[in-house]
């Protein structure tokens, strides 16, 4: 009988481990510290990051930065954001580049580096993994 508990409980805990899902870091969208903006929407945020909108809410003309395809940041951002793969986004852009000749946005190599670019360009738009959040930058919406 003790054999079959310890078999039971072995099985159960194996059975949670395997099913055990992967915390994700929560995705922050940023701007540099100047601009009069203090907020933005999931809509408004795929919409600039599709070429749809060129401006904030308060009129301003953005710019936007993003991460190298098949980065983990830059999947997970497109699918909470778009509903989009990595790759619809980057088939995305090479037929809007070719069609409309809309640029797409900045790419940037790094989390840090992207950080630091929204920190000193105005008007910029970015994300990062909050865990690099710090005072260069104002956060405008945390996406879970």
């Amino acid at each position: 009988m003790k054999i079959f508990f310890r078999t039971f409980s072995a099985l159960v805990l194996l059975s949670l481990l395997a099913t055990t899902t992967v915390v994700q870091a929560e995705i922050v969208i940023i701007t540099n510290k100047a601009t009069s903006l203090h907020g933005i929407t999931l809509t408004e945020v795929g919409e600039l990051y599709l070429g749809k909108s060129k401006s904030f809410s308060n009129g301003n003309r953005v710019s936007t930065a993003d991460y190298p395809p098949g980065t983990d940041v830059r999947e997970q951002f497109y699918k909470k954001v778009l509903k989009m793969s990595d790759h619809e986004v980057t088939r995305y852009w090479a037929k809007r580049k070719f069609t409309r000749k809309l640029k797409p946005p900045k790419i940037i190599s790094s989390g840090q580096v992207l950080k630091q670019w929204v920190a000193s360009t105005p008007n910029s738009l970015g994300y990062i993994d909050s865990k690099l959040l710090d005072s260069s930058i104002k956060v405008l919406l945390i996406i879970p």
